[in-house]
């Protein structure tokens, strides 16, 4: 069990480093301060259950990169229905086959990644979505490149196989935004 001044002392000493590990995740400043507050605030509420041999920082990092995941979907799925949104609007106007199927293929491929294990799914979110390197990875995550990279092919091979009906059909595409989403993923 934590008691408060050791809470304390661990969050004065601990913070700012956080926030820094928490921006190379999110990429914005704001979110990434409030992203170390929340895991803070959880440490805060479970100090009771945190067991006193746990190593606290590795428990904070993990805590960080849990709750910048939950961030980071939230965000994809609010920016996903506002384009949502956006296109139903504009298919009263026009229809372009590549439009039509892009809602389908983001929502088939929301869902591989999220059957993805839990650390493919956060590294190969890391290096597609937020286009960290894989040693900027490797740095964040406290694993080796290799590691990275064998997360990054694991994820690949398993998309692939997940998003086959897709990929079929993927070079009349091409040039659509289907296409070009597509082409991010496996490249």
């Amino acid at each position: 069990m934590i008691n408060e001044q050791q809470f304390e002392f661990f969050f004065r000493g601990n913070f700012a480093t956080m926030c820094n590990f928490a921006y190379s995740i999110v990429k914005d400043s704001d979110q990434a301060h409030d992203i170390v507050q929340q895991a803070f605030v959880n440490i805060w509420e479970r100090r009771d259950e945190i067991d006193e041999n746990v190593n606290l920082p590795s428990y904070l990092r993990r805590a960080i990169v849990n709750v910048s995941i939950n961030h980071i979907q939230k965000q994809k799925r609010i920016q996903i229905e506002g384009e949502y949104t956006q296109v139903q609007l504009d298919s009263a106007a026009t229809v372009d086959s590549g439009d039509y199927l892009q809602g389908e293929v983001e929502e088939a491929v929301k869902r591989a990644v999220a059957e993805l294990p839990e650390k493919s799914q956060l590294v190969f979110s890391l290096s597609r979505f937020q286009g960290m390197s894989n040693k900027e990875i490797a740095d964040n995550l406290n694993i080796s490149v290799k590691a990275v990279e064998k997360h990054i092919g694991k994820s690949i091979k398993e998309l692939r196989v997940k998003l086959q009906p897709y990929l079929k059909i993927f070079g009349i595409f091409l040039i659509t935004k289907v296409g070009l989403m597509l082409t991010k993923l496996f490249l």
